[in-house]
């Protein structure tokens, strides 16, 4: 049997979900981290020339949504019904609407865009979010277990610790988002992952 592979950059960005995934697995995996731009020989692997990349036994995967829904259902983080799955793809797909008007604003080194983004945008989902996980209990997102929602959840919070510009003043209001991202940080597997993994910008 084969090692998995996961083909991408050297950043968190889209691939970082997954890796967090792989890491709660427990088991042996290829971080492979490519430089940028893409190597040609790299992009004529993947389906659509792009990062990230998935390969193991069974599947070649594109599409960070799509690794990271493979790597969660194998691990019983995906869902155990419908509503579940669903209830569990908002919140997977819900960093989107927070990572592109950040890197709009600070890949164009626009200020008054990023001021806009940390005293309304980021505030505004965070505080409907906030409002959820109180909701749900105050320790999990769905159902009142460990999900592939909690880590991307738990994946965006530390991103906002990591990026430069104190974004994560953002999260100082919020305290419940604040224990639960300790909390998930604090799953052994997860903990170690990011003890050890590289310091990168992004």
């Amino acid at each position: 049997m084969s090692t998995p592979t996961l083909y991408y950059f050297d950043g968190r960005a889209r691939g970082e979900v997954s890796r967090l995934l792989l890491a709660y697995s427990g088991k042996k995996y290829t971080d492979l981290r490519n430089p940028f731009p893409l190597q040609d020989e790299v992009r004529a692997k993947t389906p659509f020339g792009q990062l990230p990349y998935y390969v193991d036994d069974k599947i070649d995967l594109a599409q960070s949504v799509a690794i990271e829904y493979y790597l969660a259902d194998q691990l019983q983080l995906a869902g155990s019904s419908t509503i579940e799955t669903a209830q569990i793809l908002q919140y997977s797909l819900l960093p989107g609407d927070l990572y592109a008007p950040y890197f709009q604003a600070y890949l164009g080194n626009d200020e008054a865009a990023l001021k806009t983004f940390s005293s309304e945008t980021a505030p505004k989902v965070f505080k409907k979010l906030e409002a959820l996980l109180v909701k749900a209990g105050g320790e999990h997102l769905v159902n009142n277990k460990l999900s592939w929602a909690d880590i991307s959840i738990f994946n965006l919070l530390d991103f906002f610790h990591q990026q430069p510009g104190n974004l994560v003043d953002v999260l100082q209001p919020f305290h419940v988002l604040l224990a639960f991202h300790k909390k998930i940080g604090s799953i052994p597997q997860l903990a170690e992952y990011i003890k050890v993994r590289p310091t990168t910008i992004f």
